[in-house]
């Protein structure tokens, strides 16, 4: 899928690029964003297997959410093939500490549904289904053990749908 660059009032979205790695490393250090958002444990370093995951990122569909006023990369949010029997989309959304609850994700969500529609959450993870709620998804259901946690084990993930 190809990543369009979209603008909002405060954001850029634009594919991400190994040159962030510097700006999104207080997200991907962040151990509380991680296993929320990733379910895997937090980089301590900038080093070769943080080098190797931004070079993955690069390839993949991810947009980098960059705030104008200053042109840091505050979030990532990444976009994944869902394998169902419908053919959808997956969206992930992970923000530095320091810009949370600030309307950023919520405002960089609505501007990439506009453009692309499936979402979900882990299943103690709330916050996340409340912002997906407020984006117009509807409930759809729990996929039971979907995902494999790095503390928890296998965890629920609760899925939400966005109708055209």
């Amino acid at each position: 899928m190809e990543v369009f660059e979209i603008e909002t009032e405060r954001l850029q979205l634009r594919q991400f690029r190994v040159k962030d790695a510097q700006d999104v490393f207080a997200i991907f250090s962040d151990e509380q964003t991680t296993l929320d958002c990733g379910g895997y444990h937090a980089f301590d370093a900038m080093d070769e297997e943080y080098d190797r995951l931004m070079q993955k990122f690069a390839g993949q569909t991810r947009y980098s959410v960059v705030r104008k006023a200053d042109g840091r990369v505050i979030g990532v949010i990444s976009l994944m093939d869902a394998e169902r029997a419908v053919p959808g989309w997956e969206l992930g959304i992970e923000m530095a500490p320091d810009v949370r609850r600030q309307g950023c994700a919520r405002e960089a969500l609505a501007a990439v549904i506009q453009v692309l529609f499936t979402g979900g959450h882990y299943a103690y993870n709330t916050i996340s289904g409340e912002l997906l709620k407020k984006l117009g998804f509807t409930y759809e259901g729990i996929e039971h053990k979907a995902m494999r946690h790095a503390e928890r084990g296998p965890t629920d993930l609760v899925r939400y749908y966005l109708e055209k």
